[in-house]
Order: structure tokens, then sequence, then C-alpha cells
């Protein structure tokens, strides 16, 4: 295909789609003036399927955001685009996302003319503008100091073709040492506002007409409207009765992905949501059932709390679905051993699921730099038992392989 006929005269917004980038690519469209979006010809480019086939000099804004456990595909995705491309080409290649707000540097190193450090919604617009002009950055930006009032912005786009889980909450309060957020954010905690939430929700309904159901985005969603610290039950309740009066009756929080702390688990806090959850599992961050080990993550909670907010949602009719780490820096084999055995003891008393995780190192995290201790044979063999048994779930058996191909280099 030539430029001749190619069927536009636009310039091209080429959106790199995958599963993991979805939220963040309608958030991004989604702050977008309407008549921006206008001057361009918006194109996507979806999971593993071939590239649209642009003329290299047809003017492209190509946009990625990815994680580090894509880094490979991307990479390698990125050498073959500049290579048959060839020089002289109109394409323009920008990243954002966790990786490129962690560790910047490496990012442009792939083969981004841009890469953008930090929350975009403010600035994306501000590049599209310049990149129309001729005059777009290059190299790294880091967006802020400022953080992006959600109030704002809708956080999605139908041109997307996803209405994800309304975001109701960024960042979070406490600092796990396995996780990249609290760096991120800088240990700080914002809520979208309830009339906001309710706006987007009936955005949605204008979308999809027959849209009964409404899901939330959060990292502690028990800690909507509160200090990030201690729950504000008045505050989920204005939330949850809100959504309810909009017209819809089917209510999701703390299902994927707005997990729970166990010390956010309180008898004032399911009082108040029970009655309109029409979820029944709850996802629960304990991650470890020694502690020793929680204390080694400044996860902020004991296994005496854990094991009391699991009793509390098996009393509200709820199943928890908890999240567990192994492999983390320091552990022993003992220690692993006496995890499987807390997990099997909790599945017999309680009937729990399990979303098993093996340690990543996350850029950003304080463990960004330790190595992912080795699962025992004996105890992956036992997790591999509650897996068959229906159990457990999760992605822990392709992270011990994605730990140990970096270990190697």
């Amino acid at each position: 295909m030539t430029a001749d006929f190619f069927p536009t005269d636009k310039p091209i917004l080429l959106i790199r789609l995958q599963n993991y980038n979805k939220v963040s690519m309608g958030a991004l469209l989604g702050a977008c003036p309407p008549a921006l979006l206008d001057r361009f010809t918006p194109m996507v480019w979806e999971k593993y399927g071939p590239p649209p086939p642009i003329p290299p000099q047809h003017p492209t804004l190509r946009l990625y955001s990815y994680m580090m456990p894509h880094t490979d595909k991307v990479a390698a995705e990125m050498k073959a685009l500049r290579r048959d491309l060839g020089a002289g080409h109109r394409h323009f290649f920008a990243v954002g996302g966790a990786q490129a707000t962690s560790v910047p540097s490496a990012v442009a190193e792939l083969g981004f003319d841009l890469v953008v450090s930090g929350e975009a919604e403010e600035y994306f617009p501000r590049l599209l503008e310049a990149w129309l002009a001729g005059d777009p950055p290059t190299g790294i930006v880091r967006t802020g100091p400022e953080w992006v009032d959600l109030d704002r912005y809708p956080g999605f786009h139908p041109f997307i073709g996803y209405l994800p889980p309304i975001e109701i909450s960024r960042g979070c309060r406490f600092g796990c040492n396995f996780c990249a957020v609290p760096r991120l954010f800088k240990g700080t905690l914002r809520h979208r506002s309830i009339d906001r939430i309710v706006e987007i929700a009936l955005a949605y309904r204008k979308v999809f007409p027959d849209r009964r159901r409404i899901k939330f985005l959060s990292s502690n969603a028990f800690a909507y409207g509160s200090d990030g610290r201690t729950p504000n039950p008045a505050a989920l309740r204005d939330l949850l009765e809100a959504i309810r009066q909009a017209g819809f009756p089917q209510i999701s929080l703390g299902s994927f992905p707005s997990e729970v702390r166990p010390d956010f688990v309180t008898t004032e806090v399911l009082d108040v949501v029970r009655p309109y959850l029409t979820n029944e599992e709850i996802v629960i961050g304990v991650q470890s059932g020694i502690d020793e080990r929680l204390e080694a993550m400044h996860r902020g909670h004991t296994r005496e709390q854990a094991v009391r907010a699991l009793e509390l949602l098996r009393s509200y009719g709820f199943t928890p679905h908890v999240d567990f780490i192994i492999g983390t820096p320091g552990e022993t084999a003992a220690q692993q051993r006496e995890l499987a055995s807390f997990m099997e003891d909790l599945v017999a008393r309680f009937g729990i699921l399990i979303h098993m995780h093996t340690f990543m190192a996350l850029p950003g995290a304080v463990w960004q730099d330790r190595p992912t201790r080795e699962v025992i044979p004996e105890v992956h063999e036992r997790l591999r038992k509650l897996a068959r048994a229906g159990v457990l779930d999760g992605w822990w058996e392709n992270q011990i392989g994605y730990g140990r191909k970096k270990a190697r280099g």
C-alpha cells in the first residue's frame, strides 16, 4: 500500500493495544477534547495480530504502554519496526505506563522517541498538540509534580471498545516492599468524587443501554473516602447507595481489580457493604501467614488480623479469594513449608480460594533489586495439589520461569 492509496489524509494515532493496557489507553483518549482527537485518524493494532499497513511516510504517532513482564516482547517489536520502517520514516514512538515511570532510562534504550514518566492524563493532550505542530518533545519527560485530579477525566473512551472498572481511588498510603505503587505515587491516596463516579457509570449506560453492573478499580476498595489508614464506612455507604439509586442493581466492590486489605475488613465496613454487593467473592491481600515475613514485607498487618478478616468475610457470606506471595527475599525453606501449611489450613477452615504469586522484583519497589527465592520442590508440589483441587489459581509458575530467566540475565 502506498501513501497515495492510504484511506485517510489525517495523521494517524496508532494505539498499540493489549489486554493489559486497555484501561490506560482508554484513560488517555478520554482525557482529550473531542476536537483534538478529530484531527487524527485513530487506529488500533491489537494484541499479536499483524501491524496495520501504514506507509512509512504517513505521519503516525504510535502509542505504547506496558509493564515489566512485557519488556522482551516490546523490545523485539520495536527493533523489528525500526528495521522495517527504514530511514526517513515519519512515525513517532511514544511510551508511558508503569515501566516507563519506574525505569524511564531503560525504556528509552528500546528505541522510543519519547518516554513519559508519571501520570499522563494532563500531559497527553499537550503531547498531541505539540506533535501536530511538528515540535514534539523527545527523550524523557517527567510529568507533575502536581497530582492528576481524577474528577477532571472520565477514565475511558468508547473507541477502545472496553468499559473498564471505574477507578475510585489512586495510590496507596502503605509501603509494602514488594510493590511499586507507593513509590509511584509517593504514598498518597486520592479518591474520585461520588458525583463523578455516578456520572461515569451513567456514561457507560449510554454506550451500552442494557448495562446493569458496575465494578471498581482501587488498590484497597474498603479505603474509599478515607485517609488511607482507617476505613470510612459512611463514605462507602454513600458511594454504594448512589450507584444503586442510579439504577445499577449489580455492584461489585472488593473483587478484582479492587482487592481489600485485612485490616480494613471490619464489622462496621461489612455491615455497610453487604446489602449492596452482588459479588460473592472478596479478593483480599494476605500475602503471608508468617508474622516475620509480613514484617519483612512492611505489610502493616499481622497473621491474626488476616485470620480474623477471613472469619468475618465468611460470616457475612463472602468467599475470600486470598492473595499470597512465595519466594520473597530472605524467605527460608522452613517458612515456605509453613506458608503452605497455613494456606492448606485456611482452605480446610474457611473454604478460601487462593490466588498465588511468586515474588518478582518490580522496578520502583523497595525490593526491586532483590532476587526471588527458589520454591523448594516439596512446596511446589503442594501448591500444584491445591491447584488440581480447584482452590488455587494464578500465574505463579509462569512467574517462577520469568524469575529464573531474569536471574540468568
